[in-house]
């Protein structure tokens, strides 16, 4: 009994991941990403990776479409999967009736039961990205060439959002002007997350090459940045910090391409 509501439970994960959307669009075109984020047992990350290298495979061998996500790995053992959606009507579409009709082949079910032995807890939330105060230079290739991610999140006290986001705006454009190489990409939490929650995440080829950015960037923000970064921790009530990679080789996501 437990065994078939723990499968129930993996066939929701993979049917909140079905994203329809143009097999030519570029991922900066959507706003809307549901994260899927699974806490698995040290011991069992091994196991964990297998199976979703097998699962990849698998996808690709049966030629799936429009199924888009991309793996990533945080320092604390938790696994995420950020796949892109078109608007939240695109969950209704998320039935285990659904899915079986794409794929219902046994294999499947086989990749499953390896993944419930792995993960210890999962949770799910839906974030939206905002390209209005996130700085990313057009010749950046934060993705592909640039692996080492860093994510911080930021739980701001309830009717400042406005304010926060002019700060943001402000930082933004302060990057601009210095002409600032290193990047930075803006979430703010939407459905299923402690609310007001901004996420920024950063990126580099390494932790070396990024901490090494990190300081340049903090010395050509100047005396402006460090004000604008005060004014803004005065709103925080709470935050957190992870590092981790993204990784390449278990994501799936045959129907977008990256923004050149």
């Amino acid at each position: 009994m437990l065994n078939s509501f723990i499968k129930k439970l993996n066939f929701t994960l993979i049917v909140l991941l079905m994203a329809l959307g143009n097999s030519q669009q570029l991922m900066e075109d959507y706003d809307l990403f549901l994260v899927r984020e699974d806490k698995v047992t040290p011991s069992m990350s091994t196991d964990y990776e297998m199976s979703l290298a097998d699962l990849k495979a698998f996808l690709a061998e049966n030629d799936i479409k429009d199924f888009n996500y991309f793996t990533h790995f945080q320092d604390d053992y938790k696994f995420l999967h950020i796949v892109p959606i078109d608007n939240l009507n695109d969950l209704r579409k998320g039935t285990r009736e659904a899915f079986k009709s794409r794929i219902n082949k046994p294999e499947l079910e086989l990749i499953m039961d390896y993944f419930d032995l792995s993960v210890d807890s999962y949770k799910q939330y839906i974030v939206r990205y905002q390209p209005d105060l996130s700085y990313v230079k057009e010749d950046d290739n934060w993705n592909e060439n640039a692996s080492y991610r860093k994510w911080n999140f930021y739980y701001f006290y309830p009717g400042n959002e406005k304010e926060v986001e002019a700060l943001l705006a402000a930082y933004k454009e302060l990057y601009k002007q210095k002409d600032i190489t290193m990047g930075f990409r803006v979430f703010s939490g939407l459905l299923g997350t402690e609310k007001p929650l901004y996420i920024l995440t950063t990126w580099g080829e390494s932790p070396l090459d990024y901490h090494e950015n990190l300081e340049l960037t903090s010395s050509a923000l100047g005396d402006r940045g460090a004000e604008l970064w005060t004014s803004m921790m005065k709103l925080v009530r709470d935050t957190r910090t992870t590092e981790g990679w993204y990784l390449p080789q278990y994501s799936y996501a045959p129907g977008l391409k990256f923004a050149e």
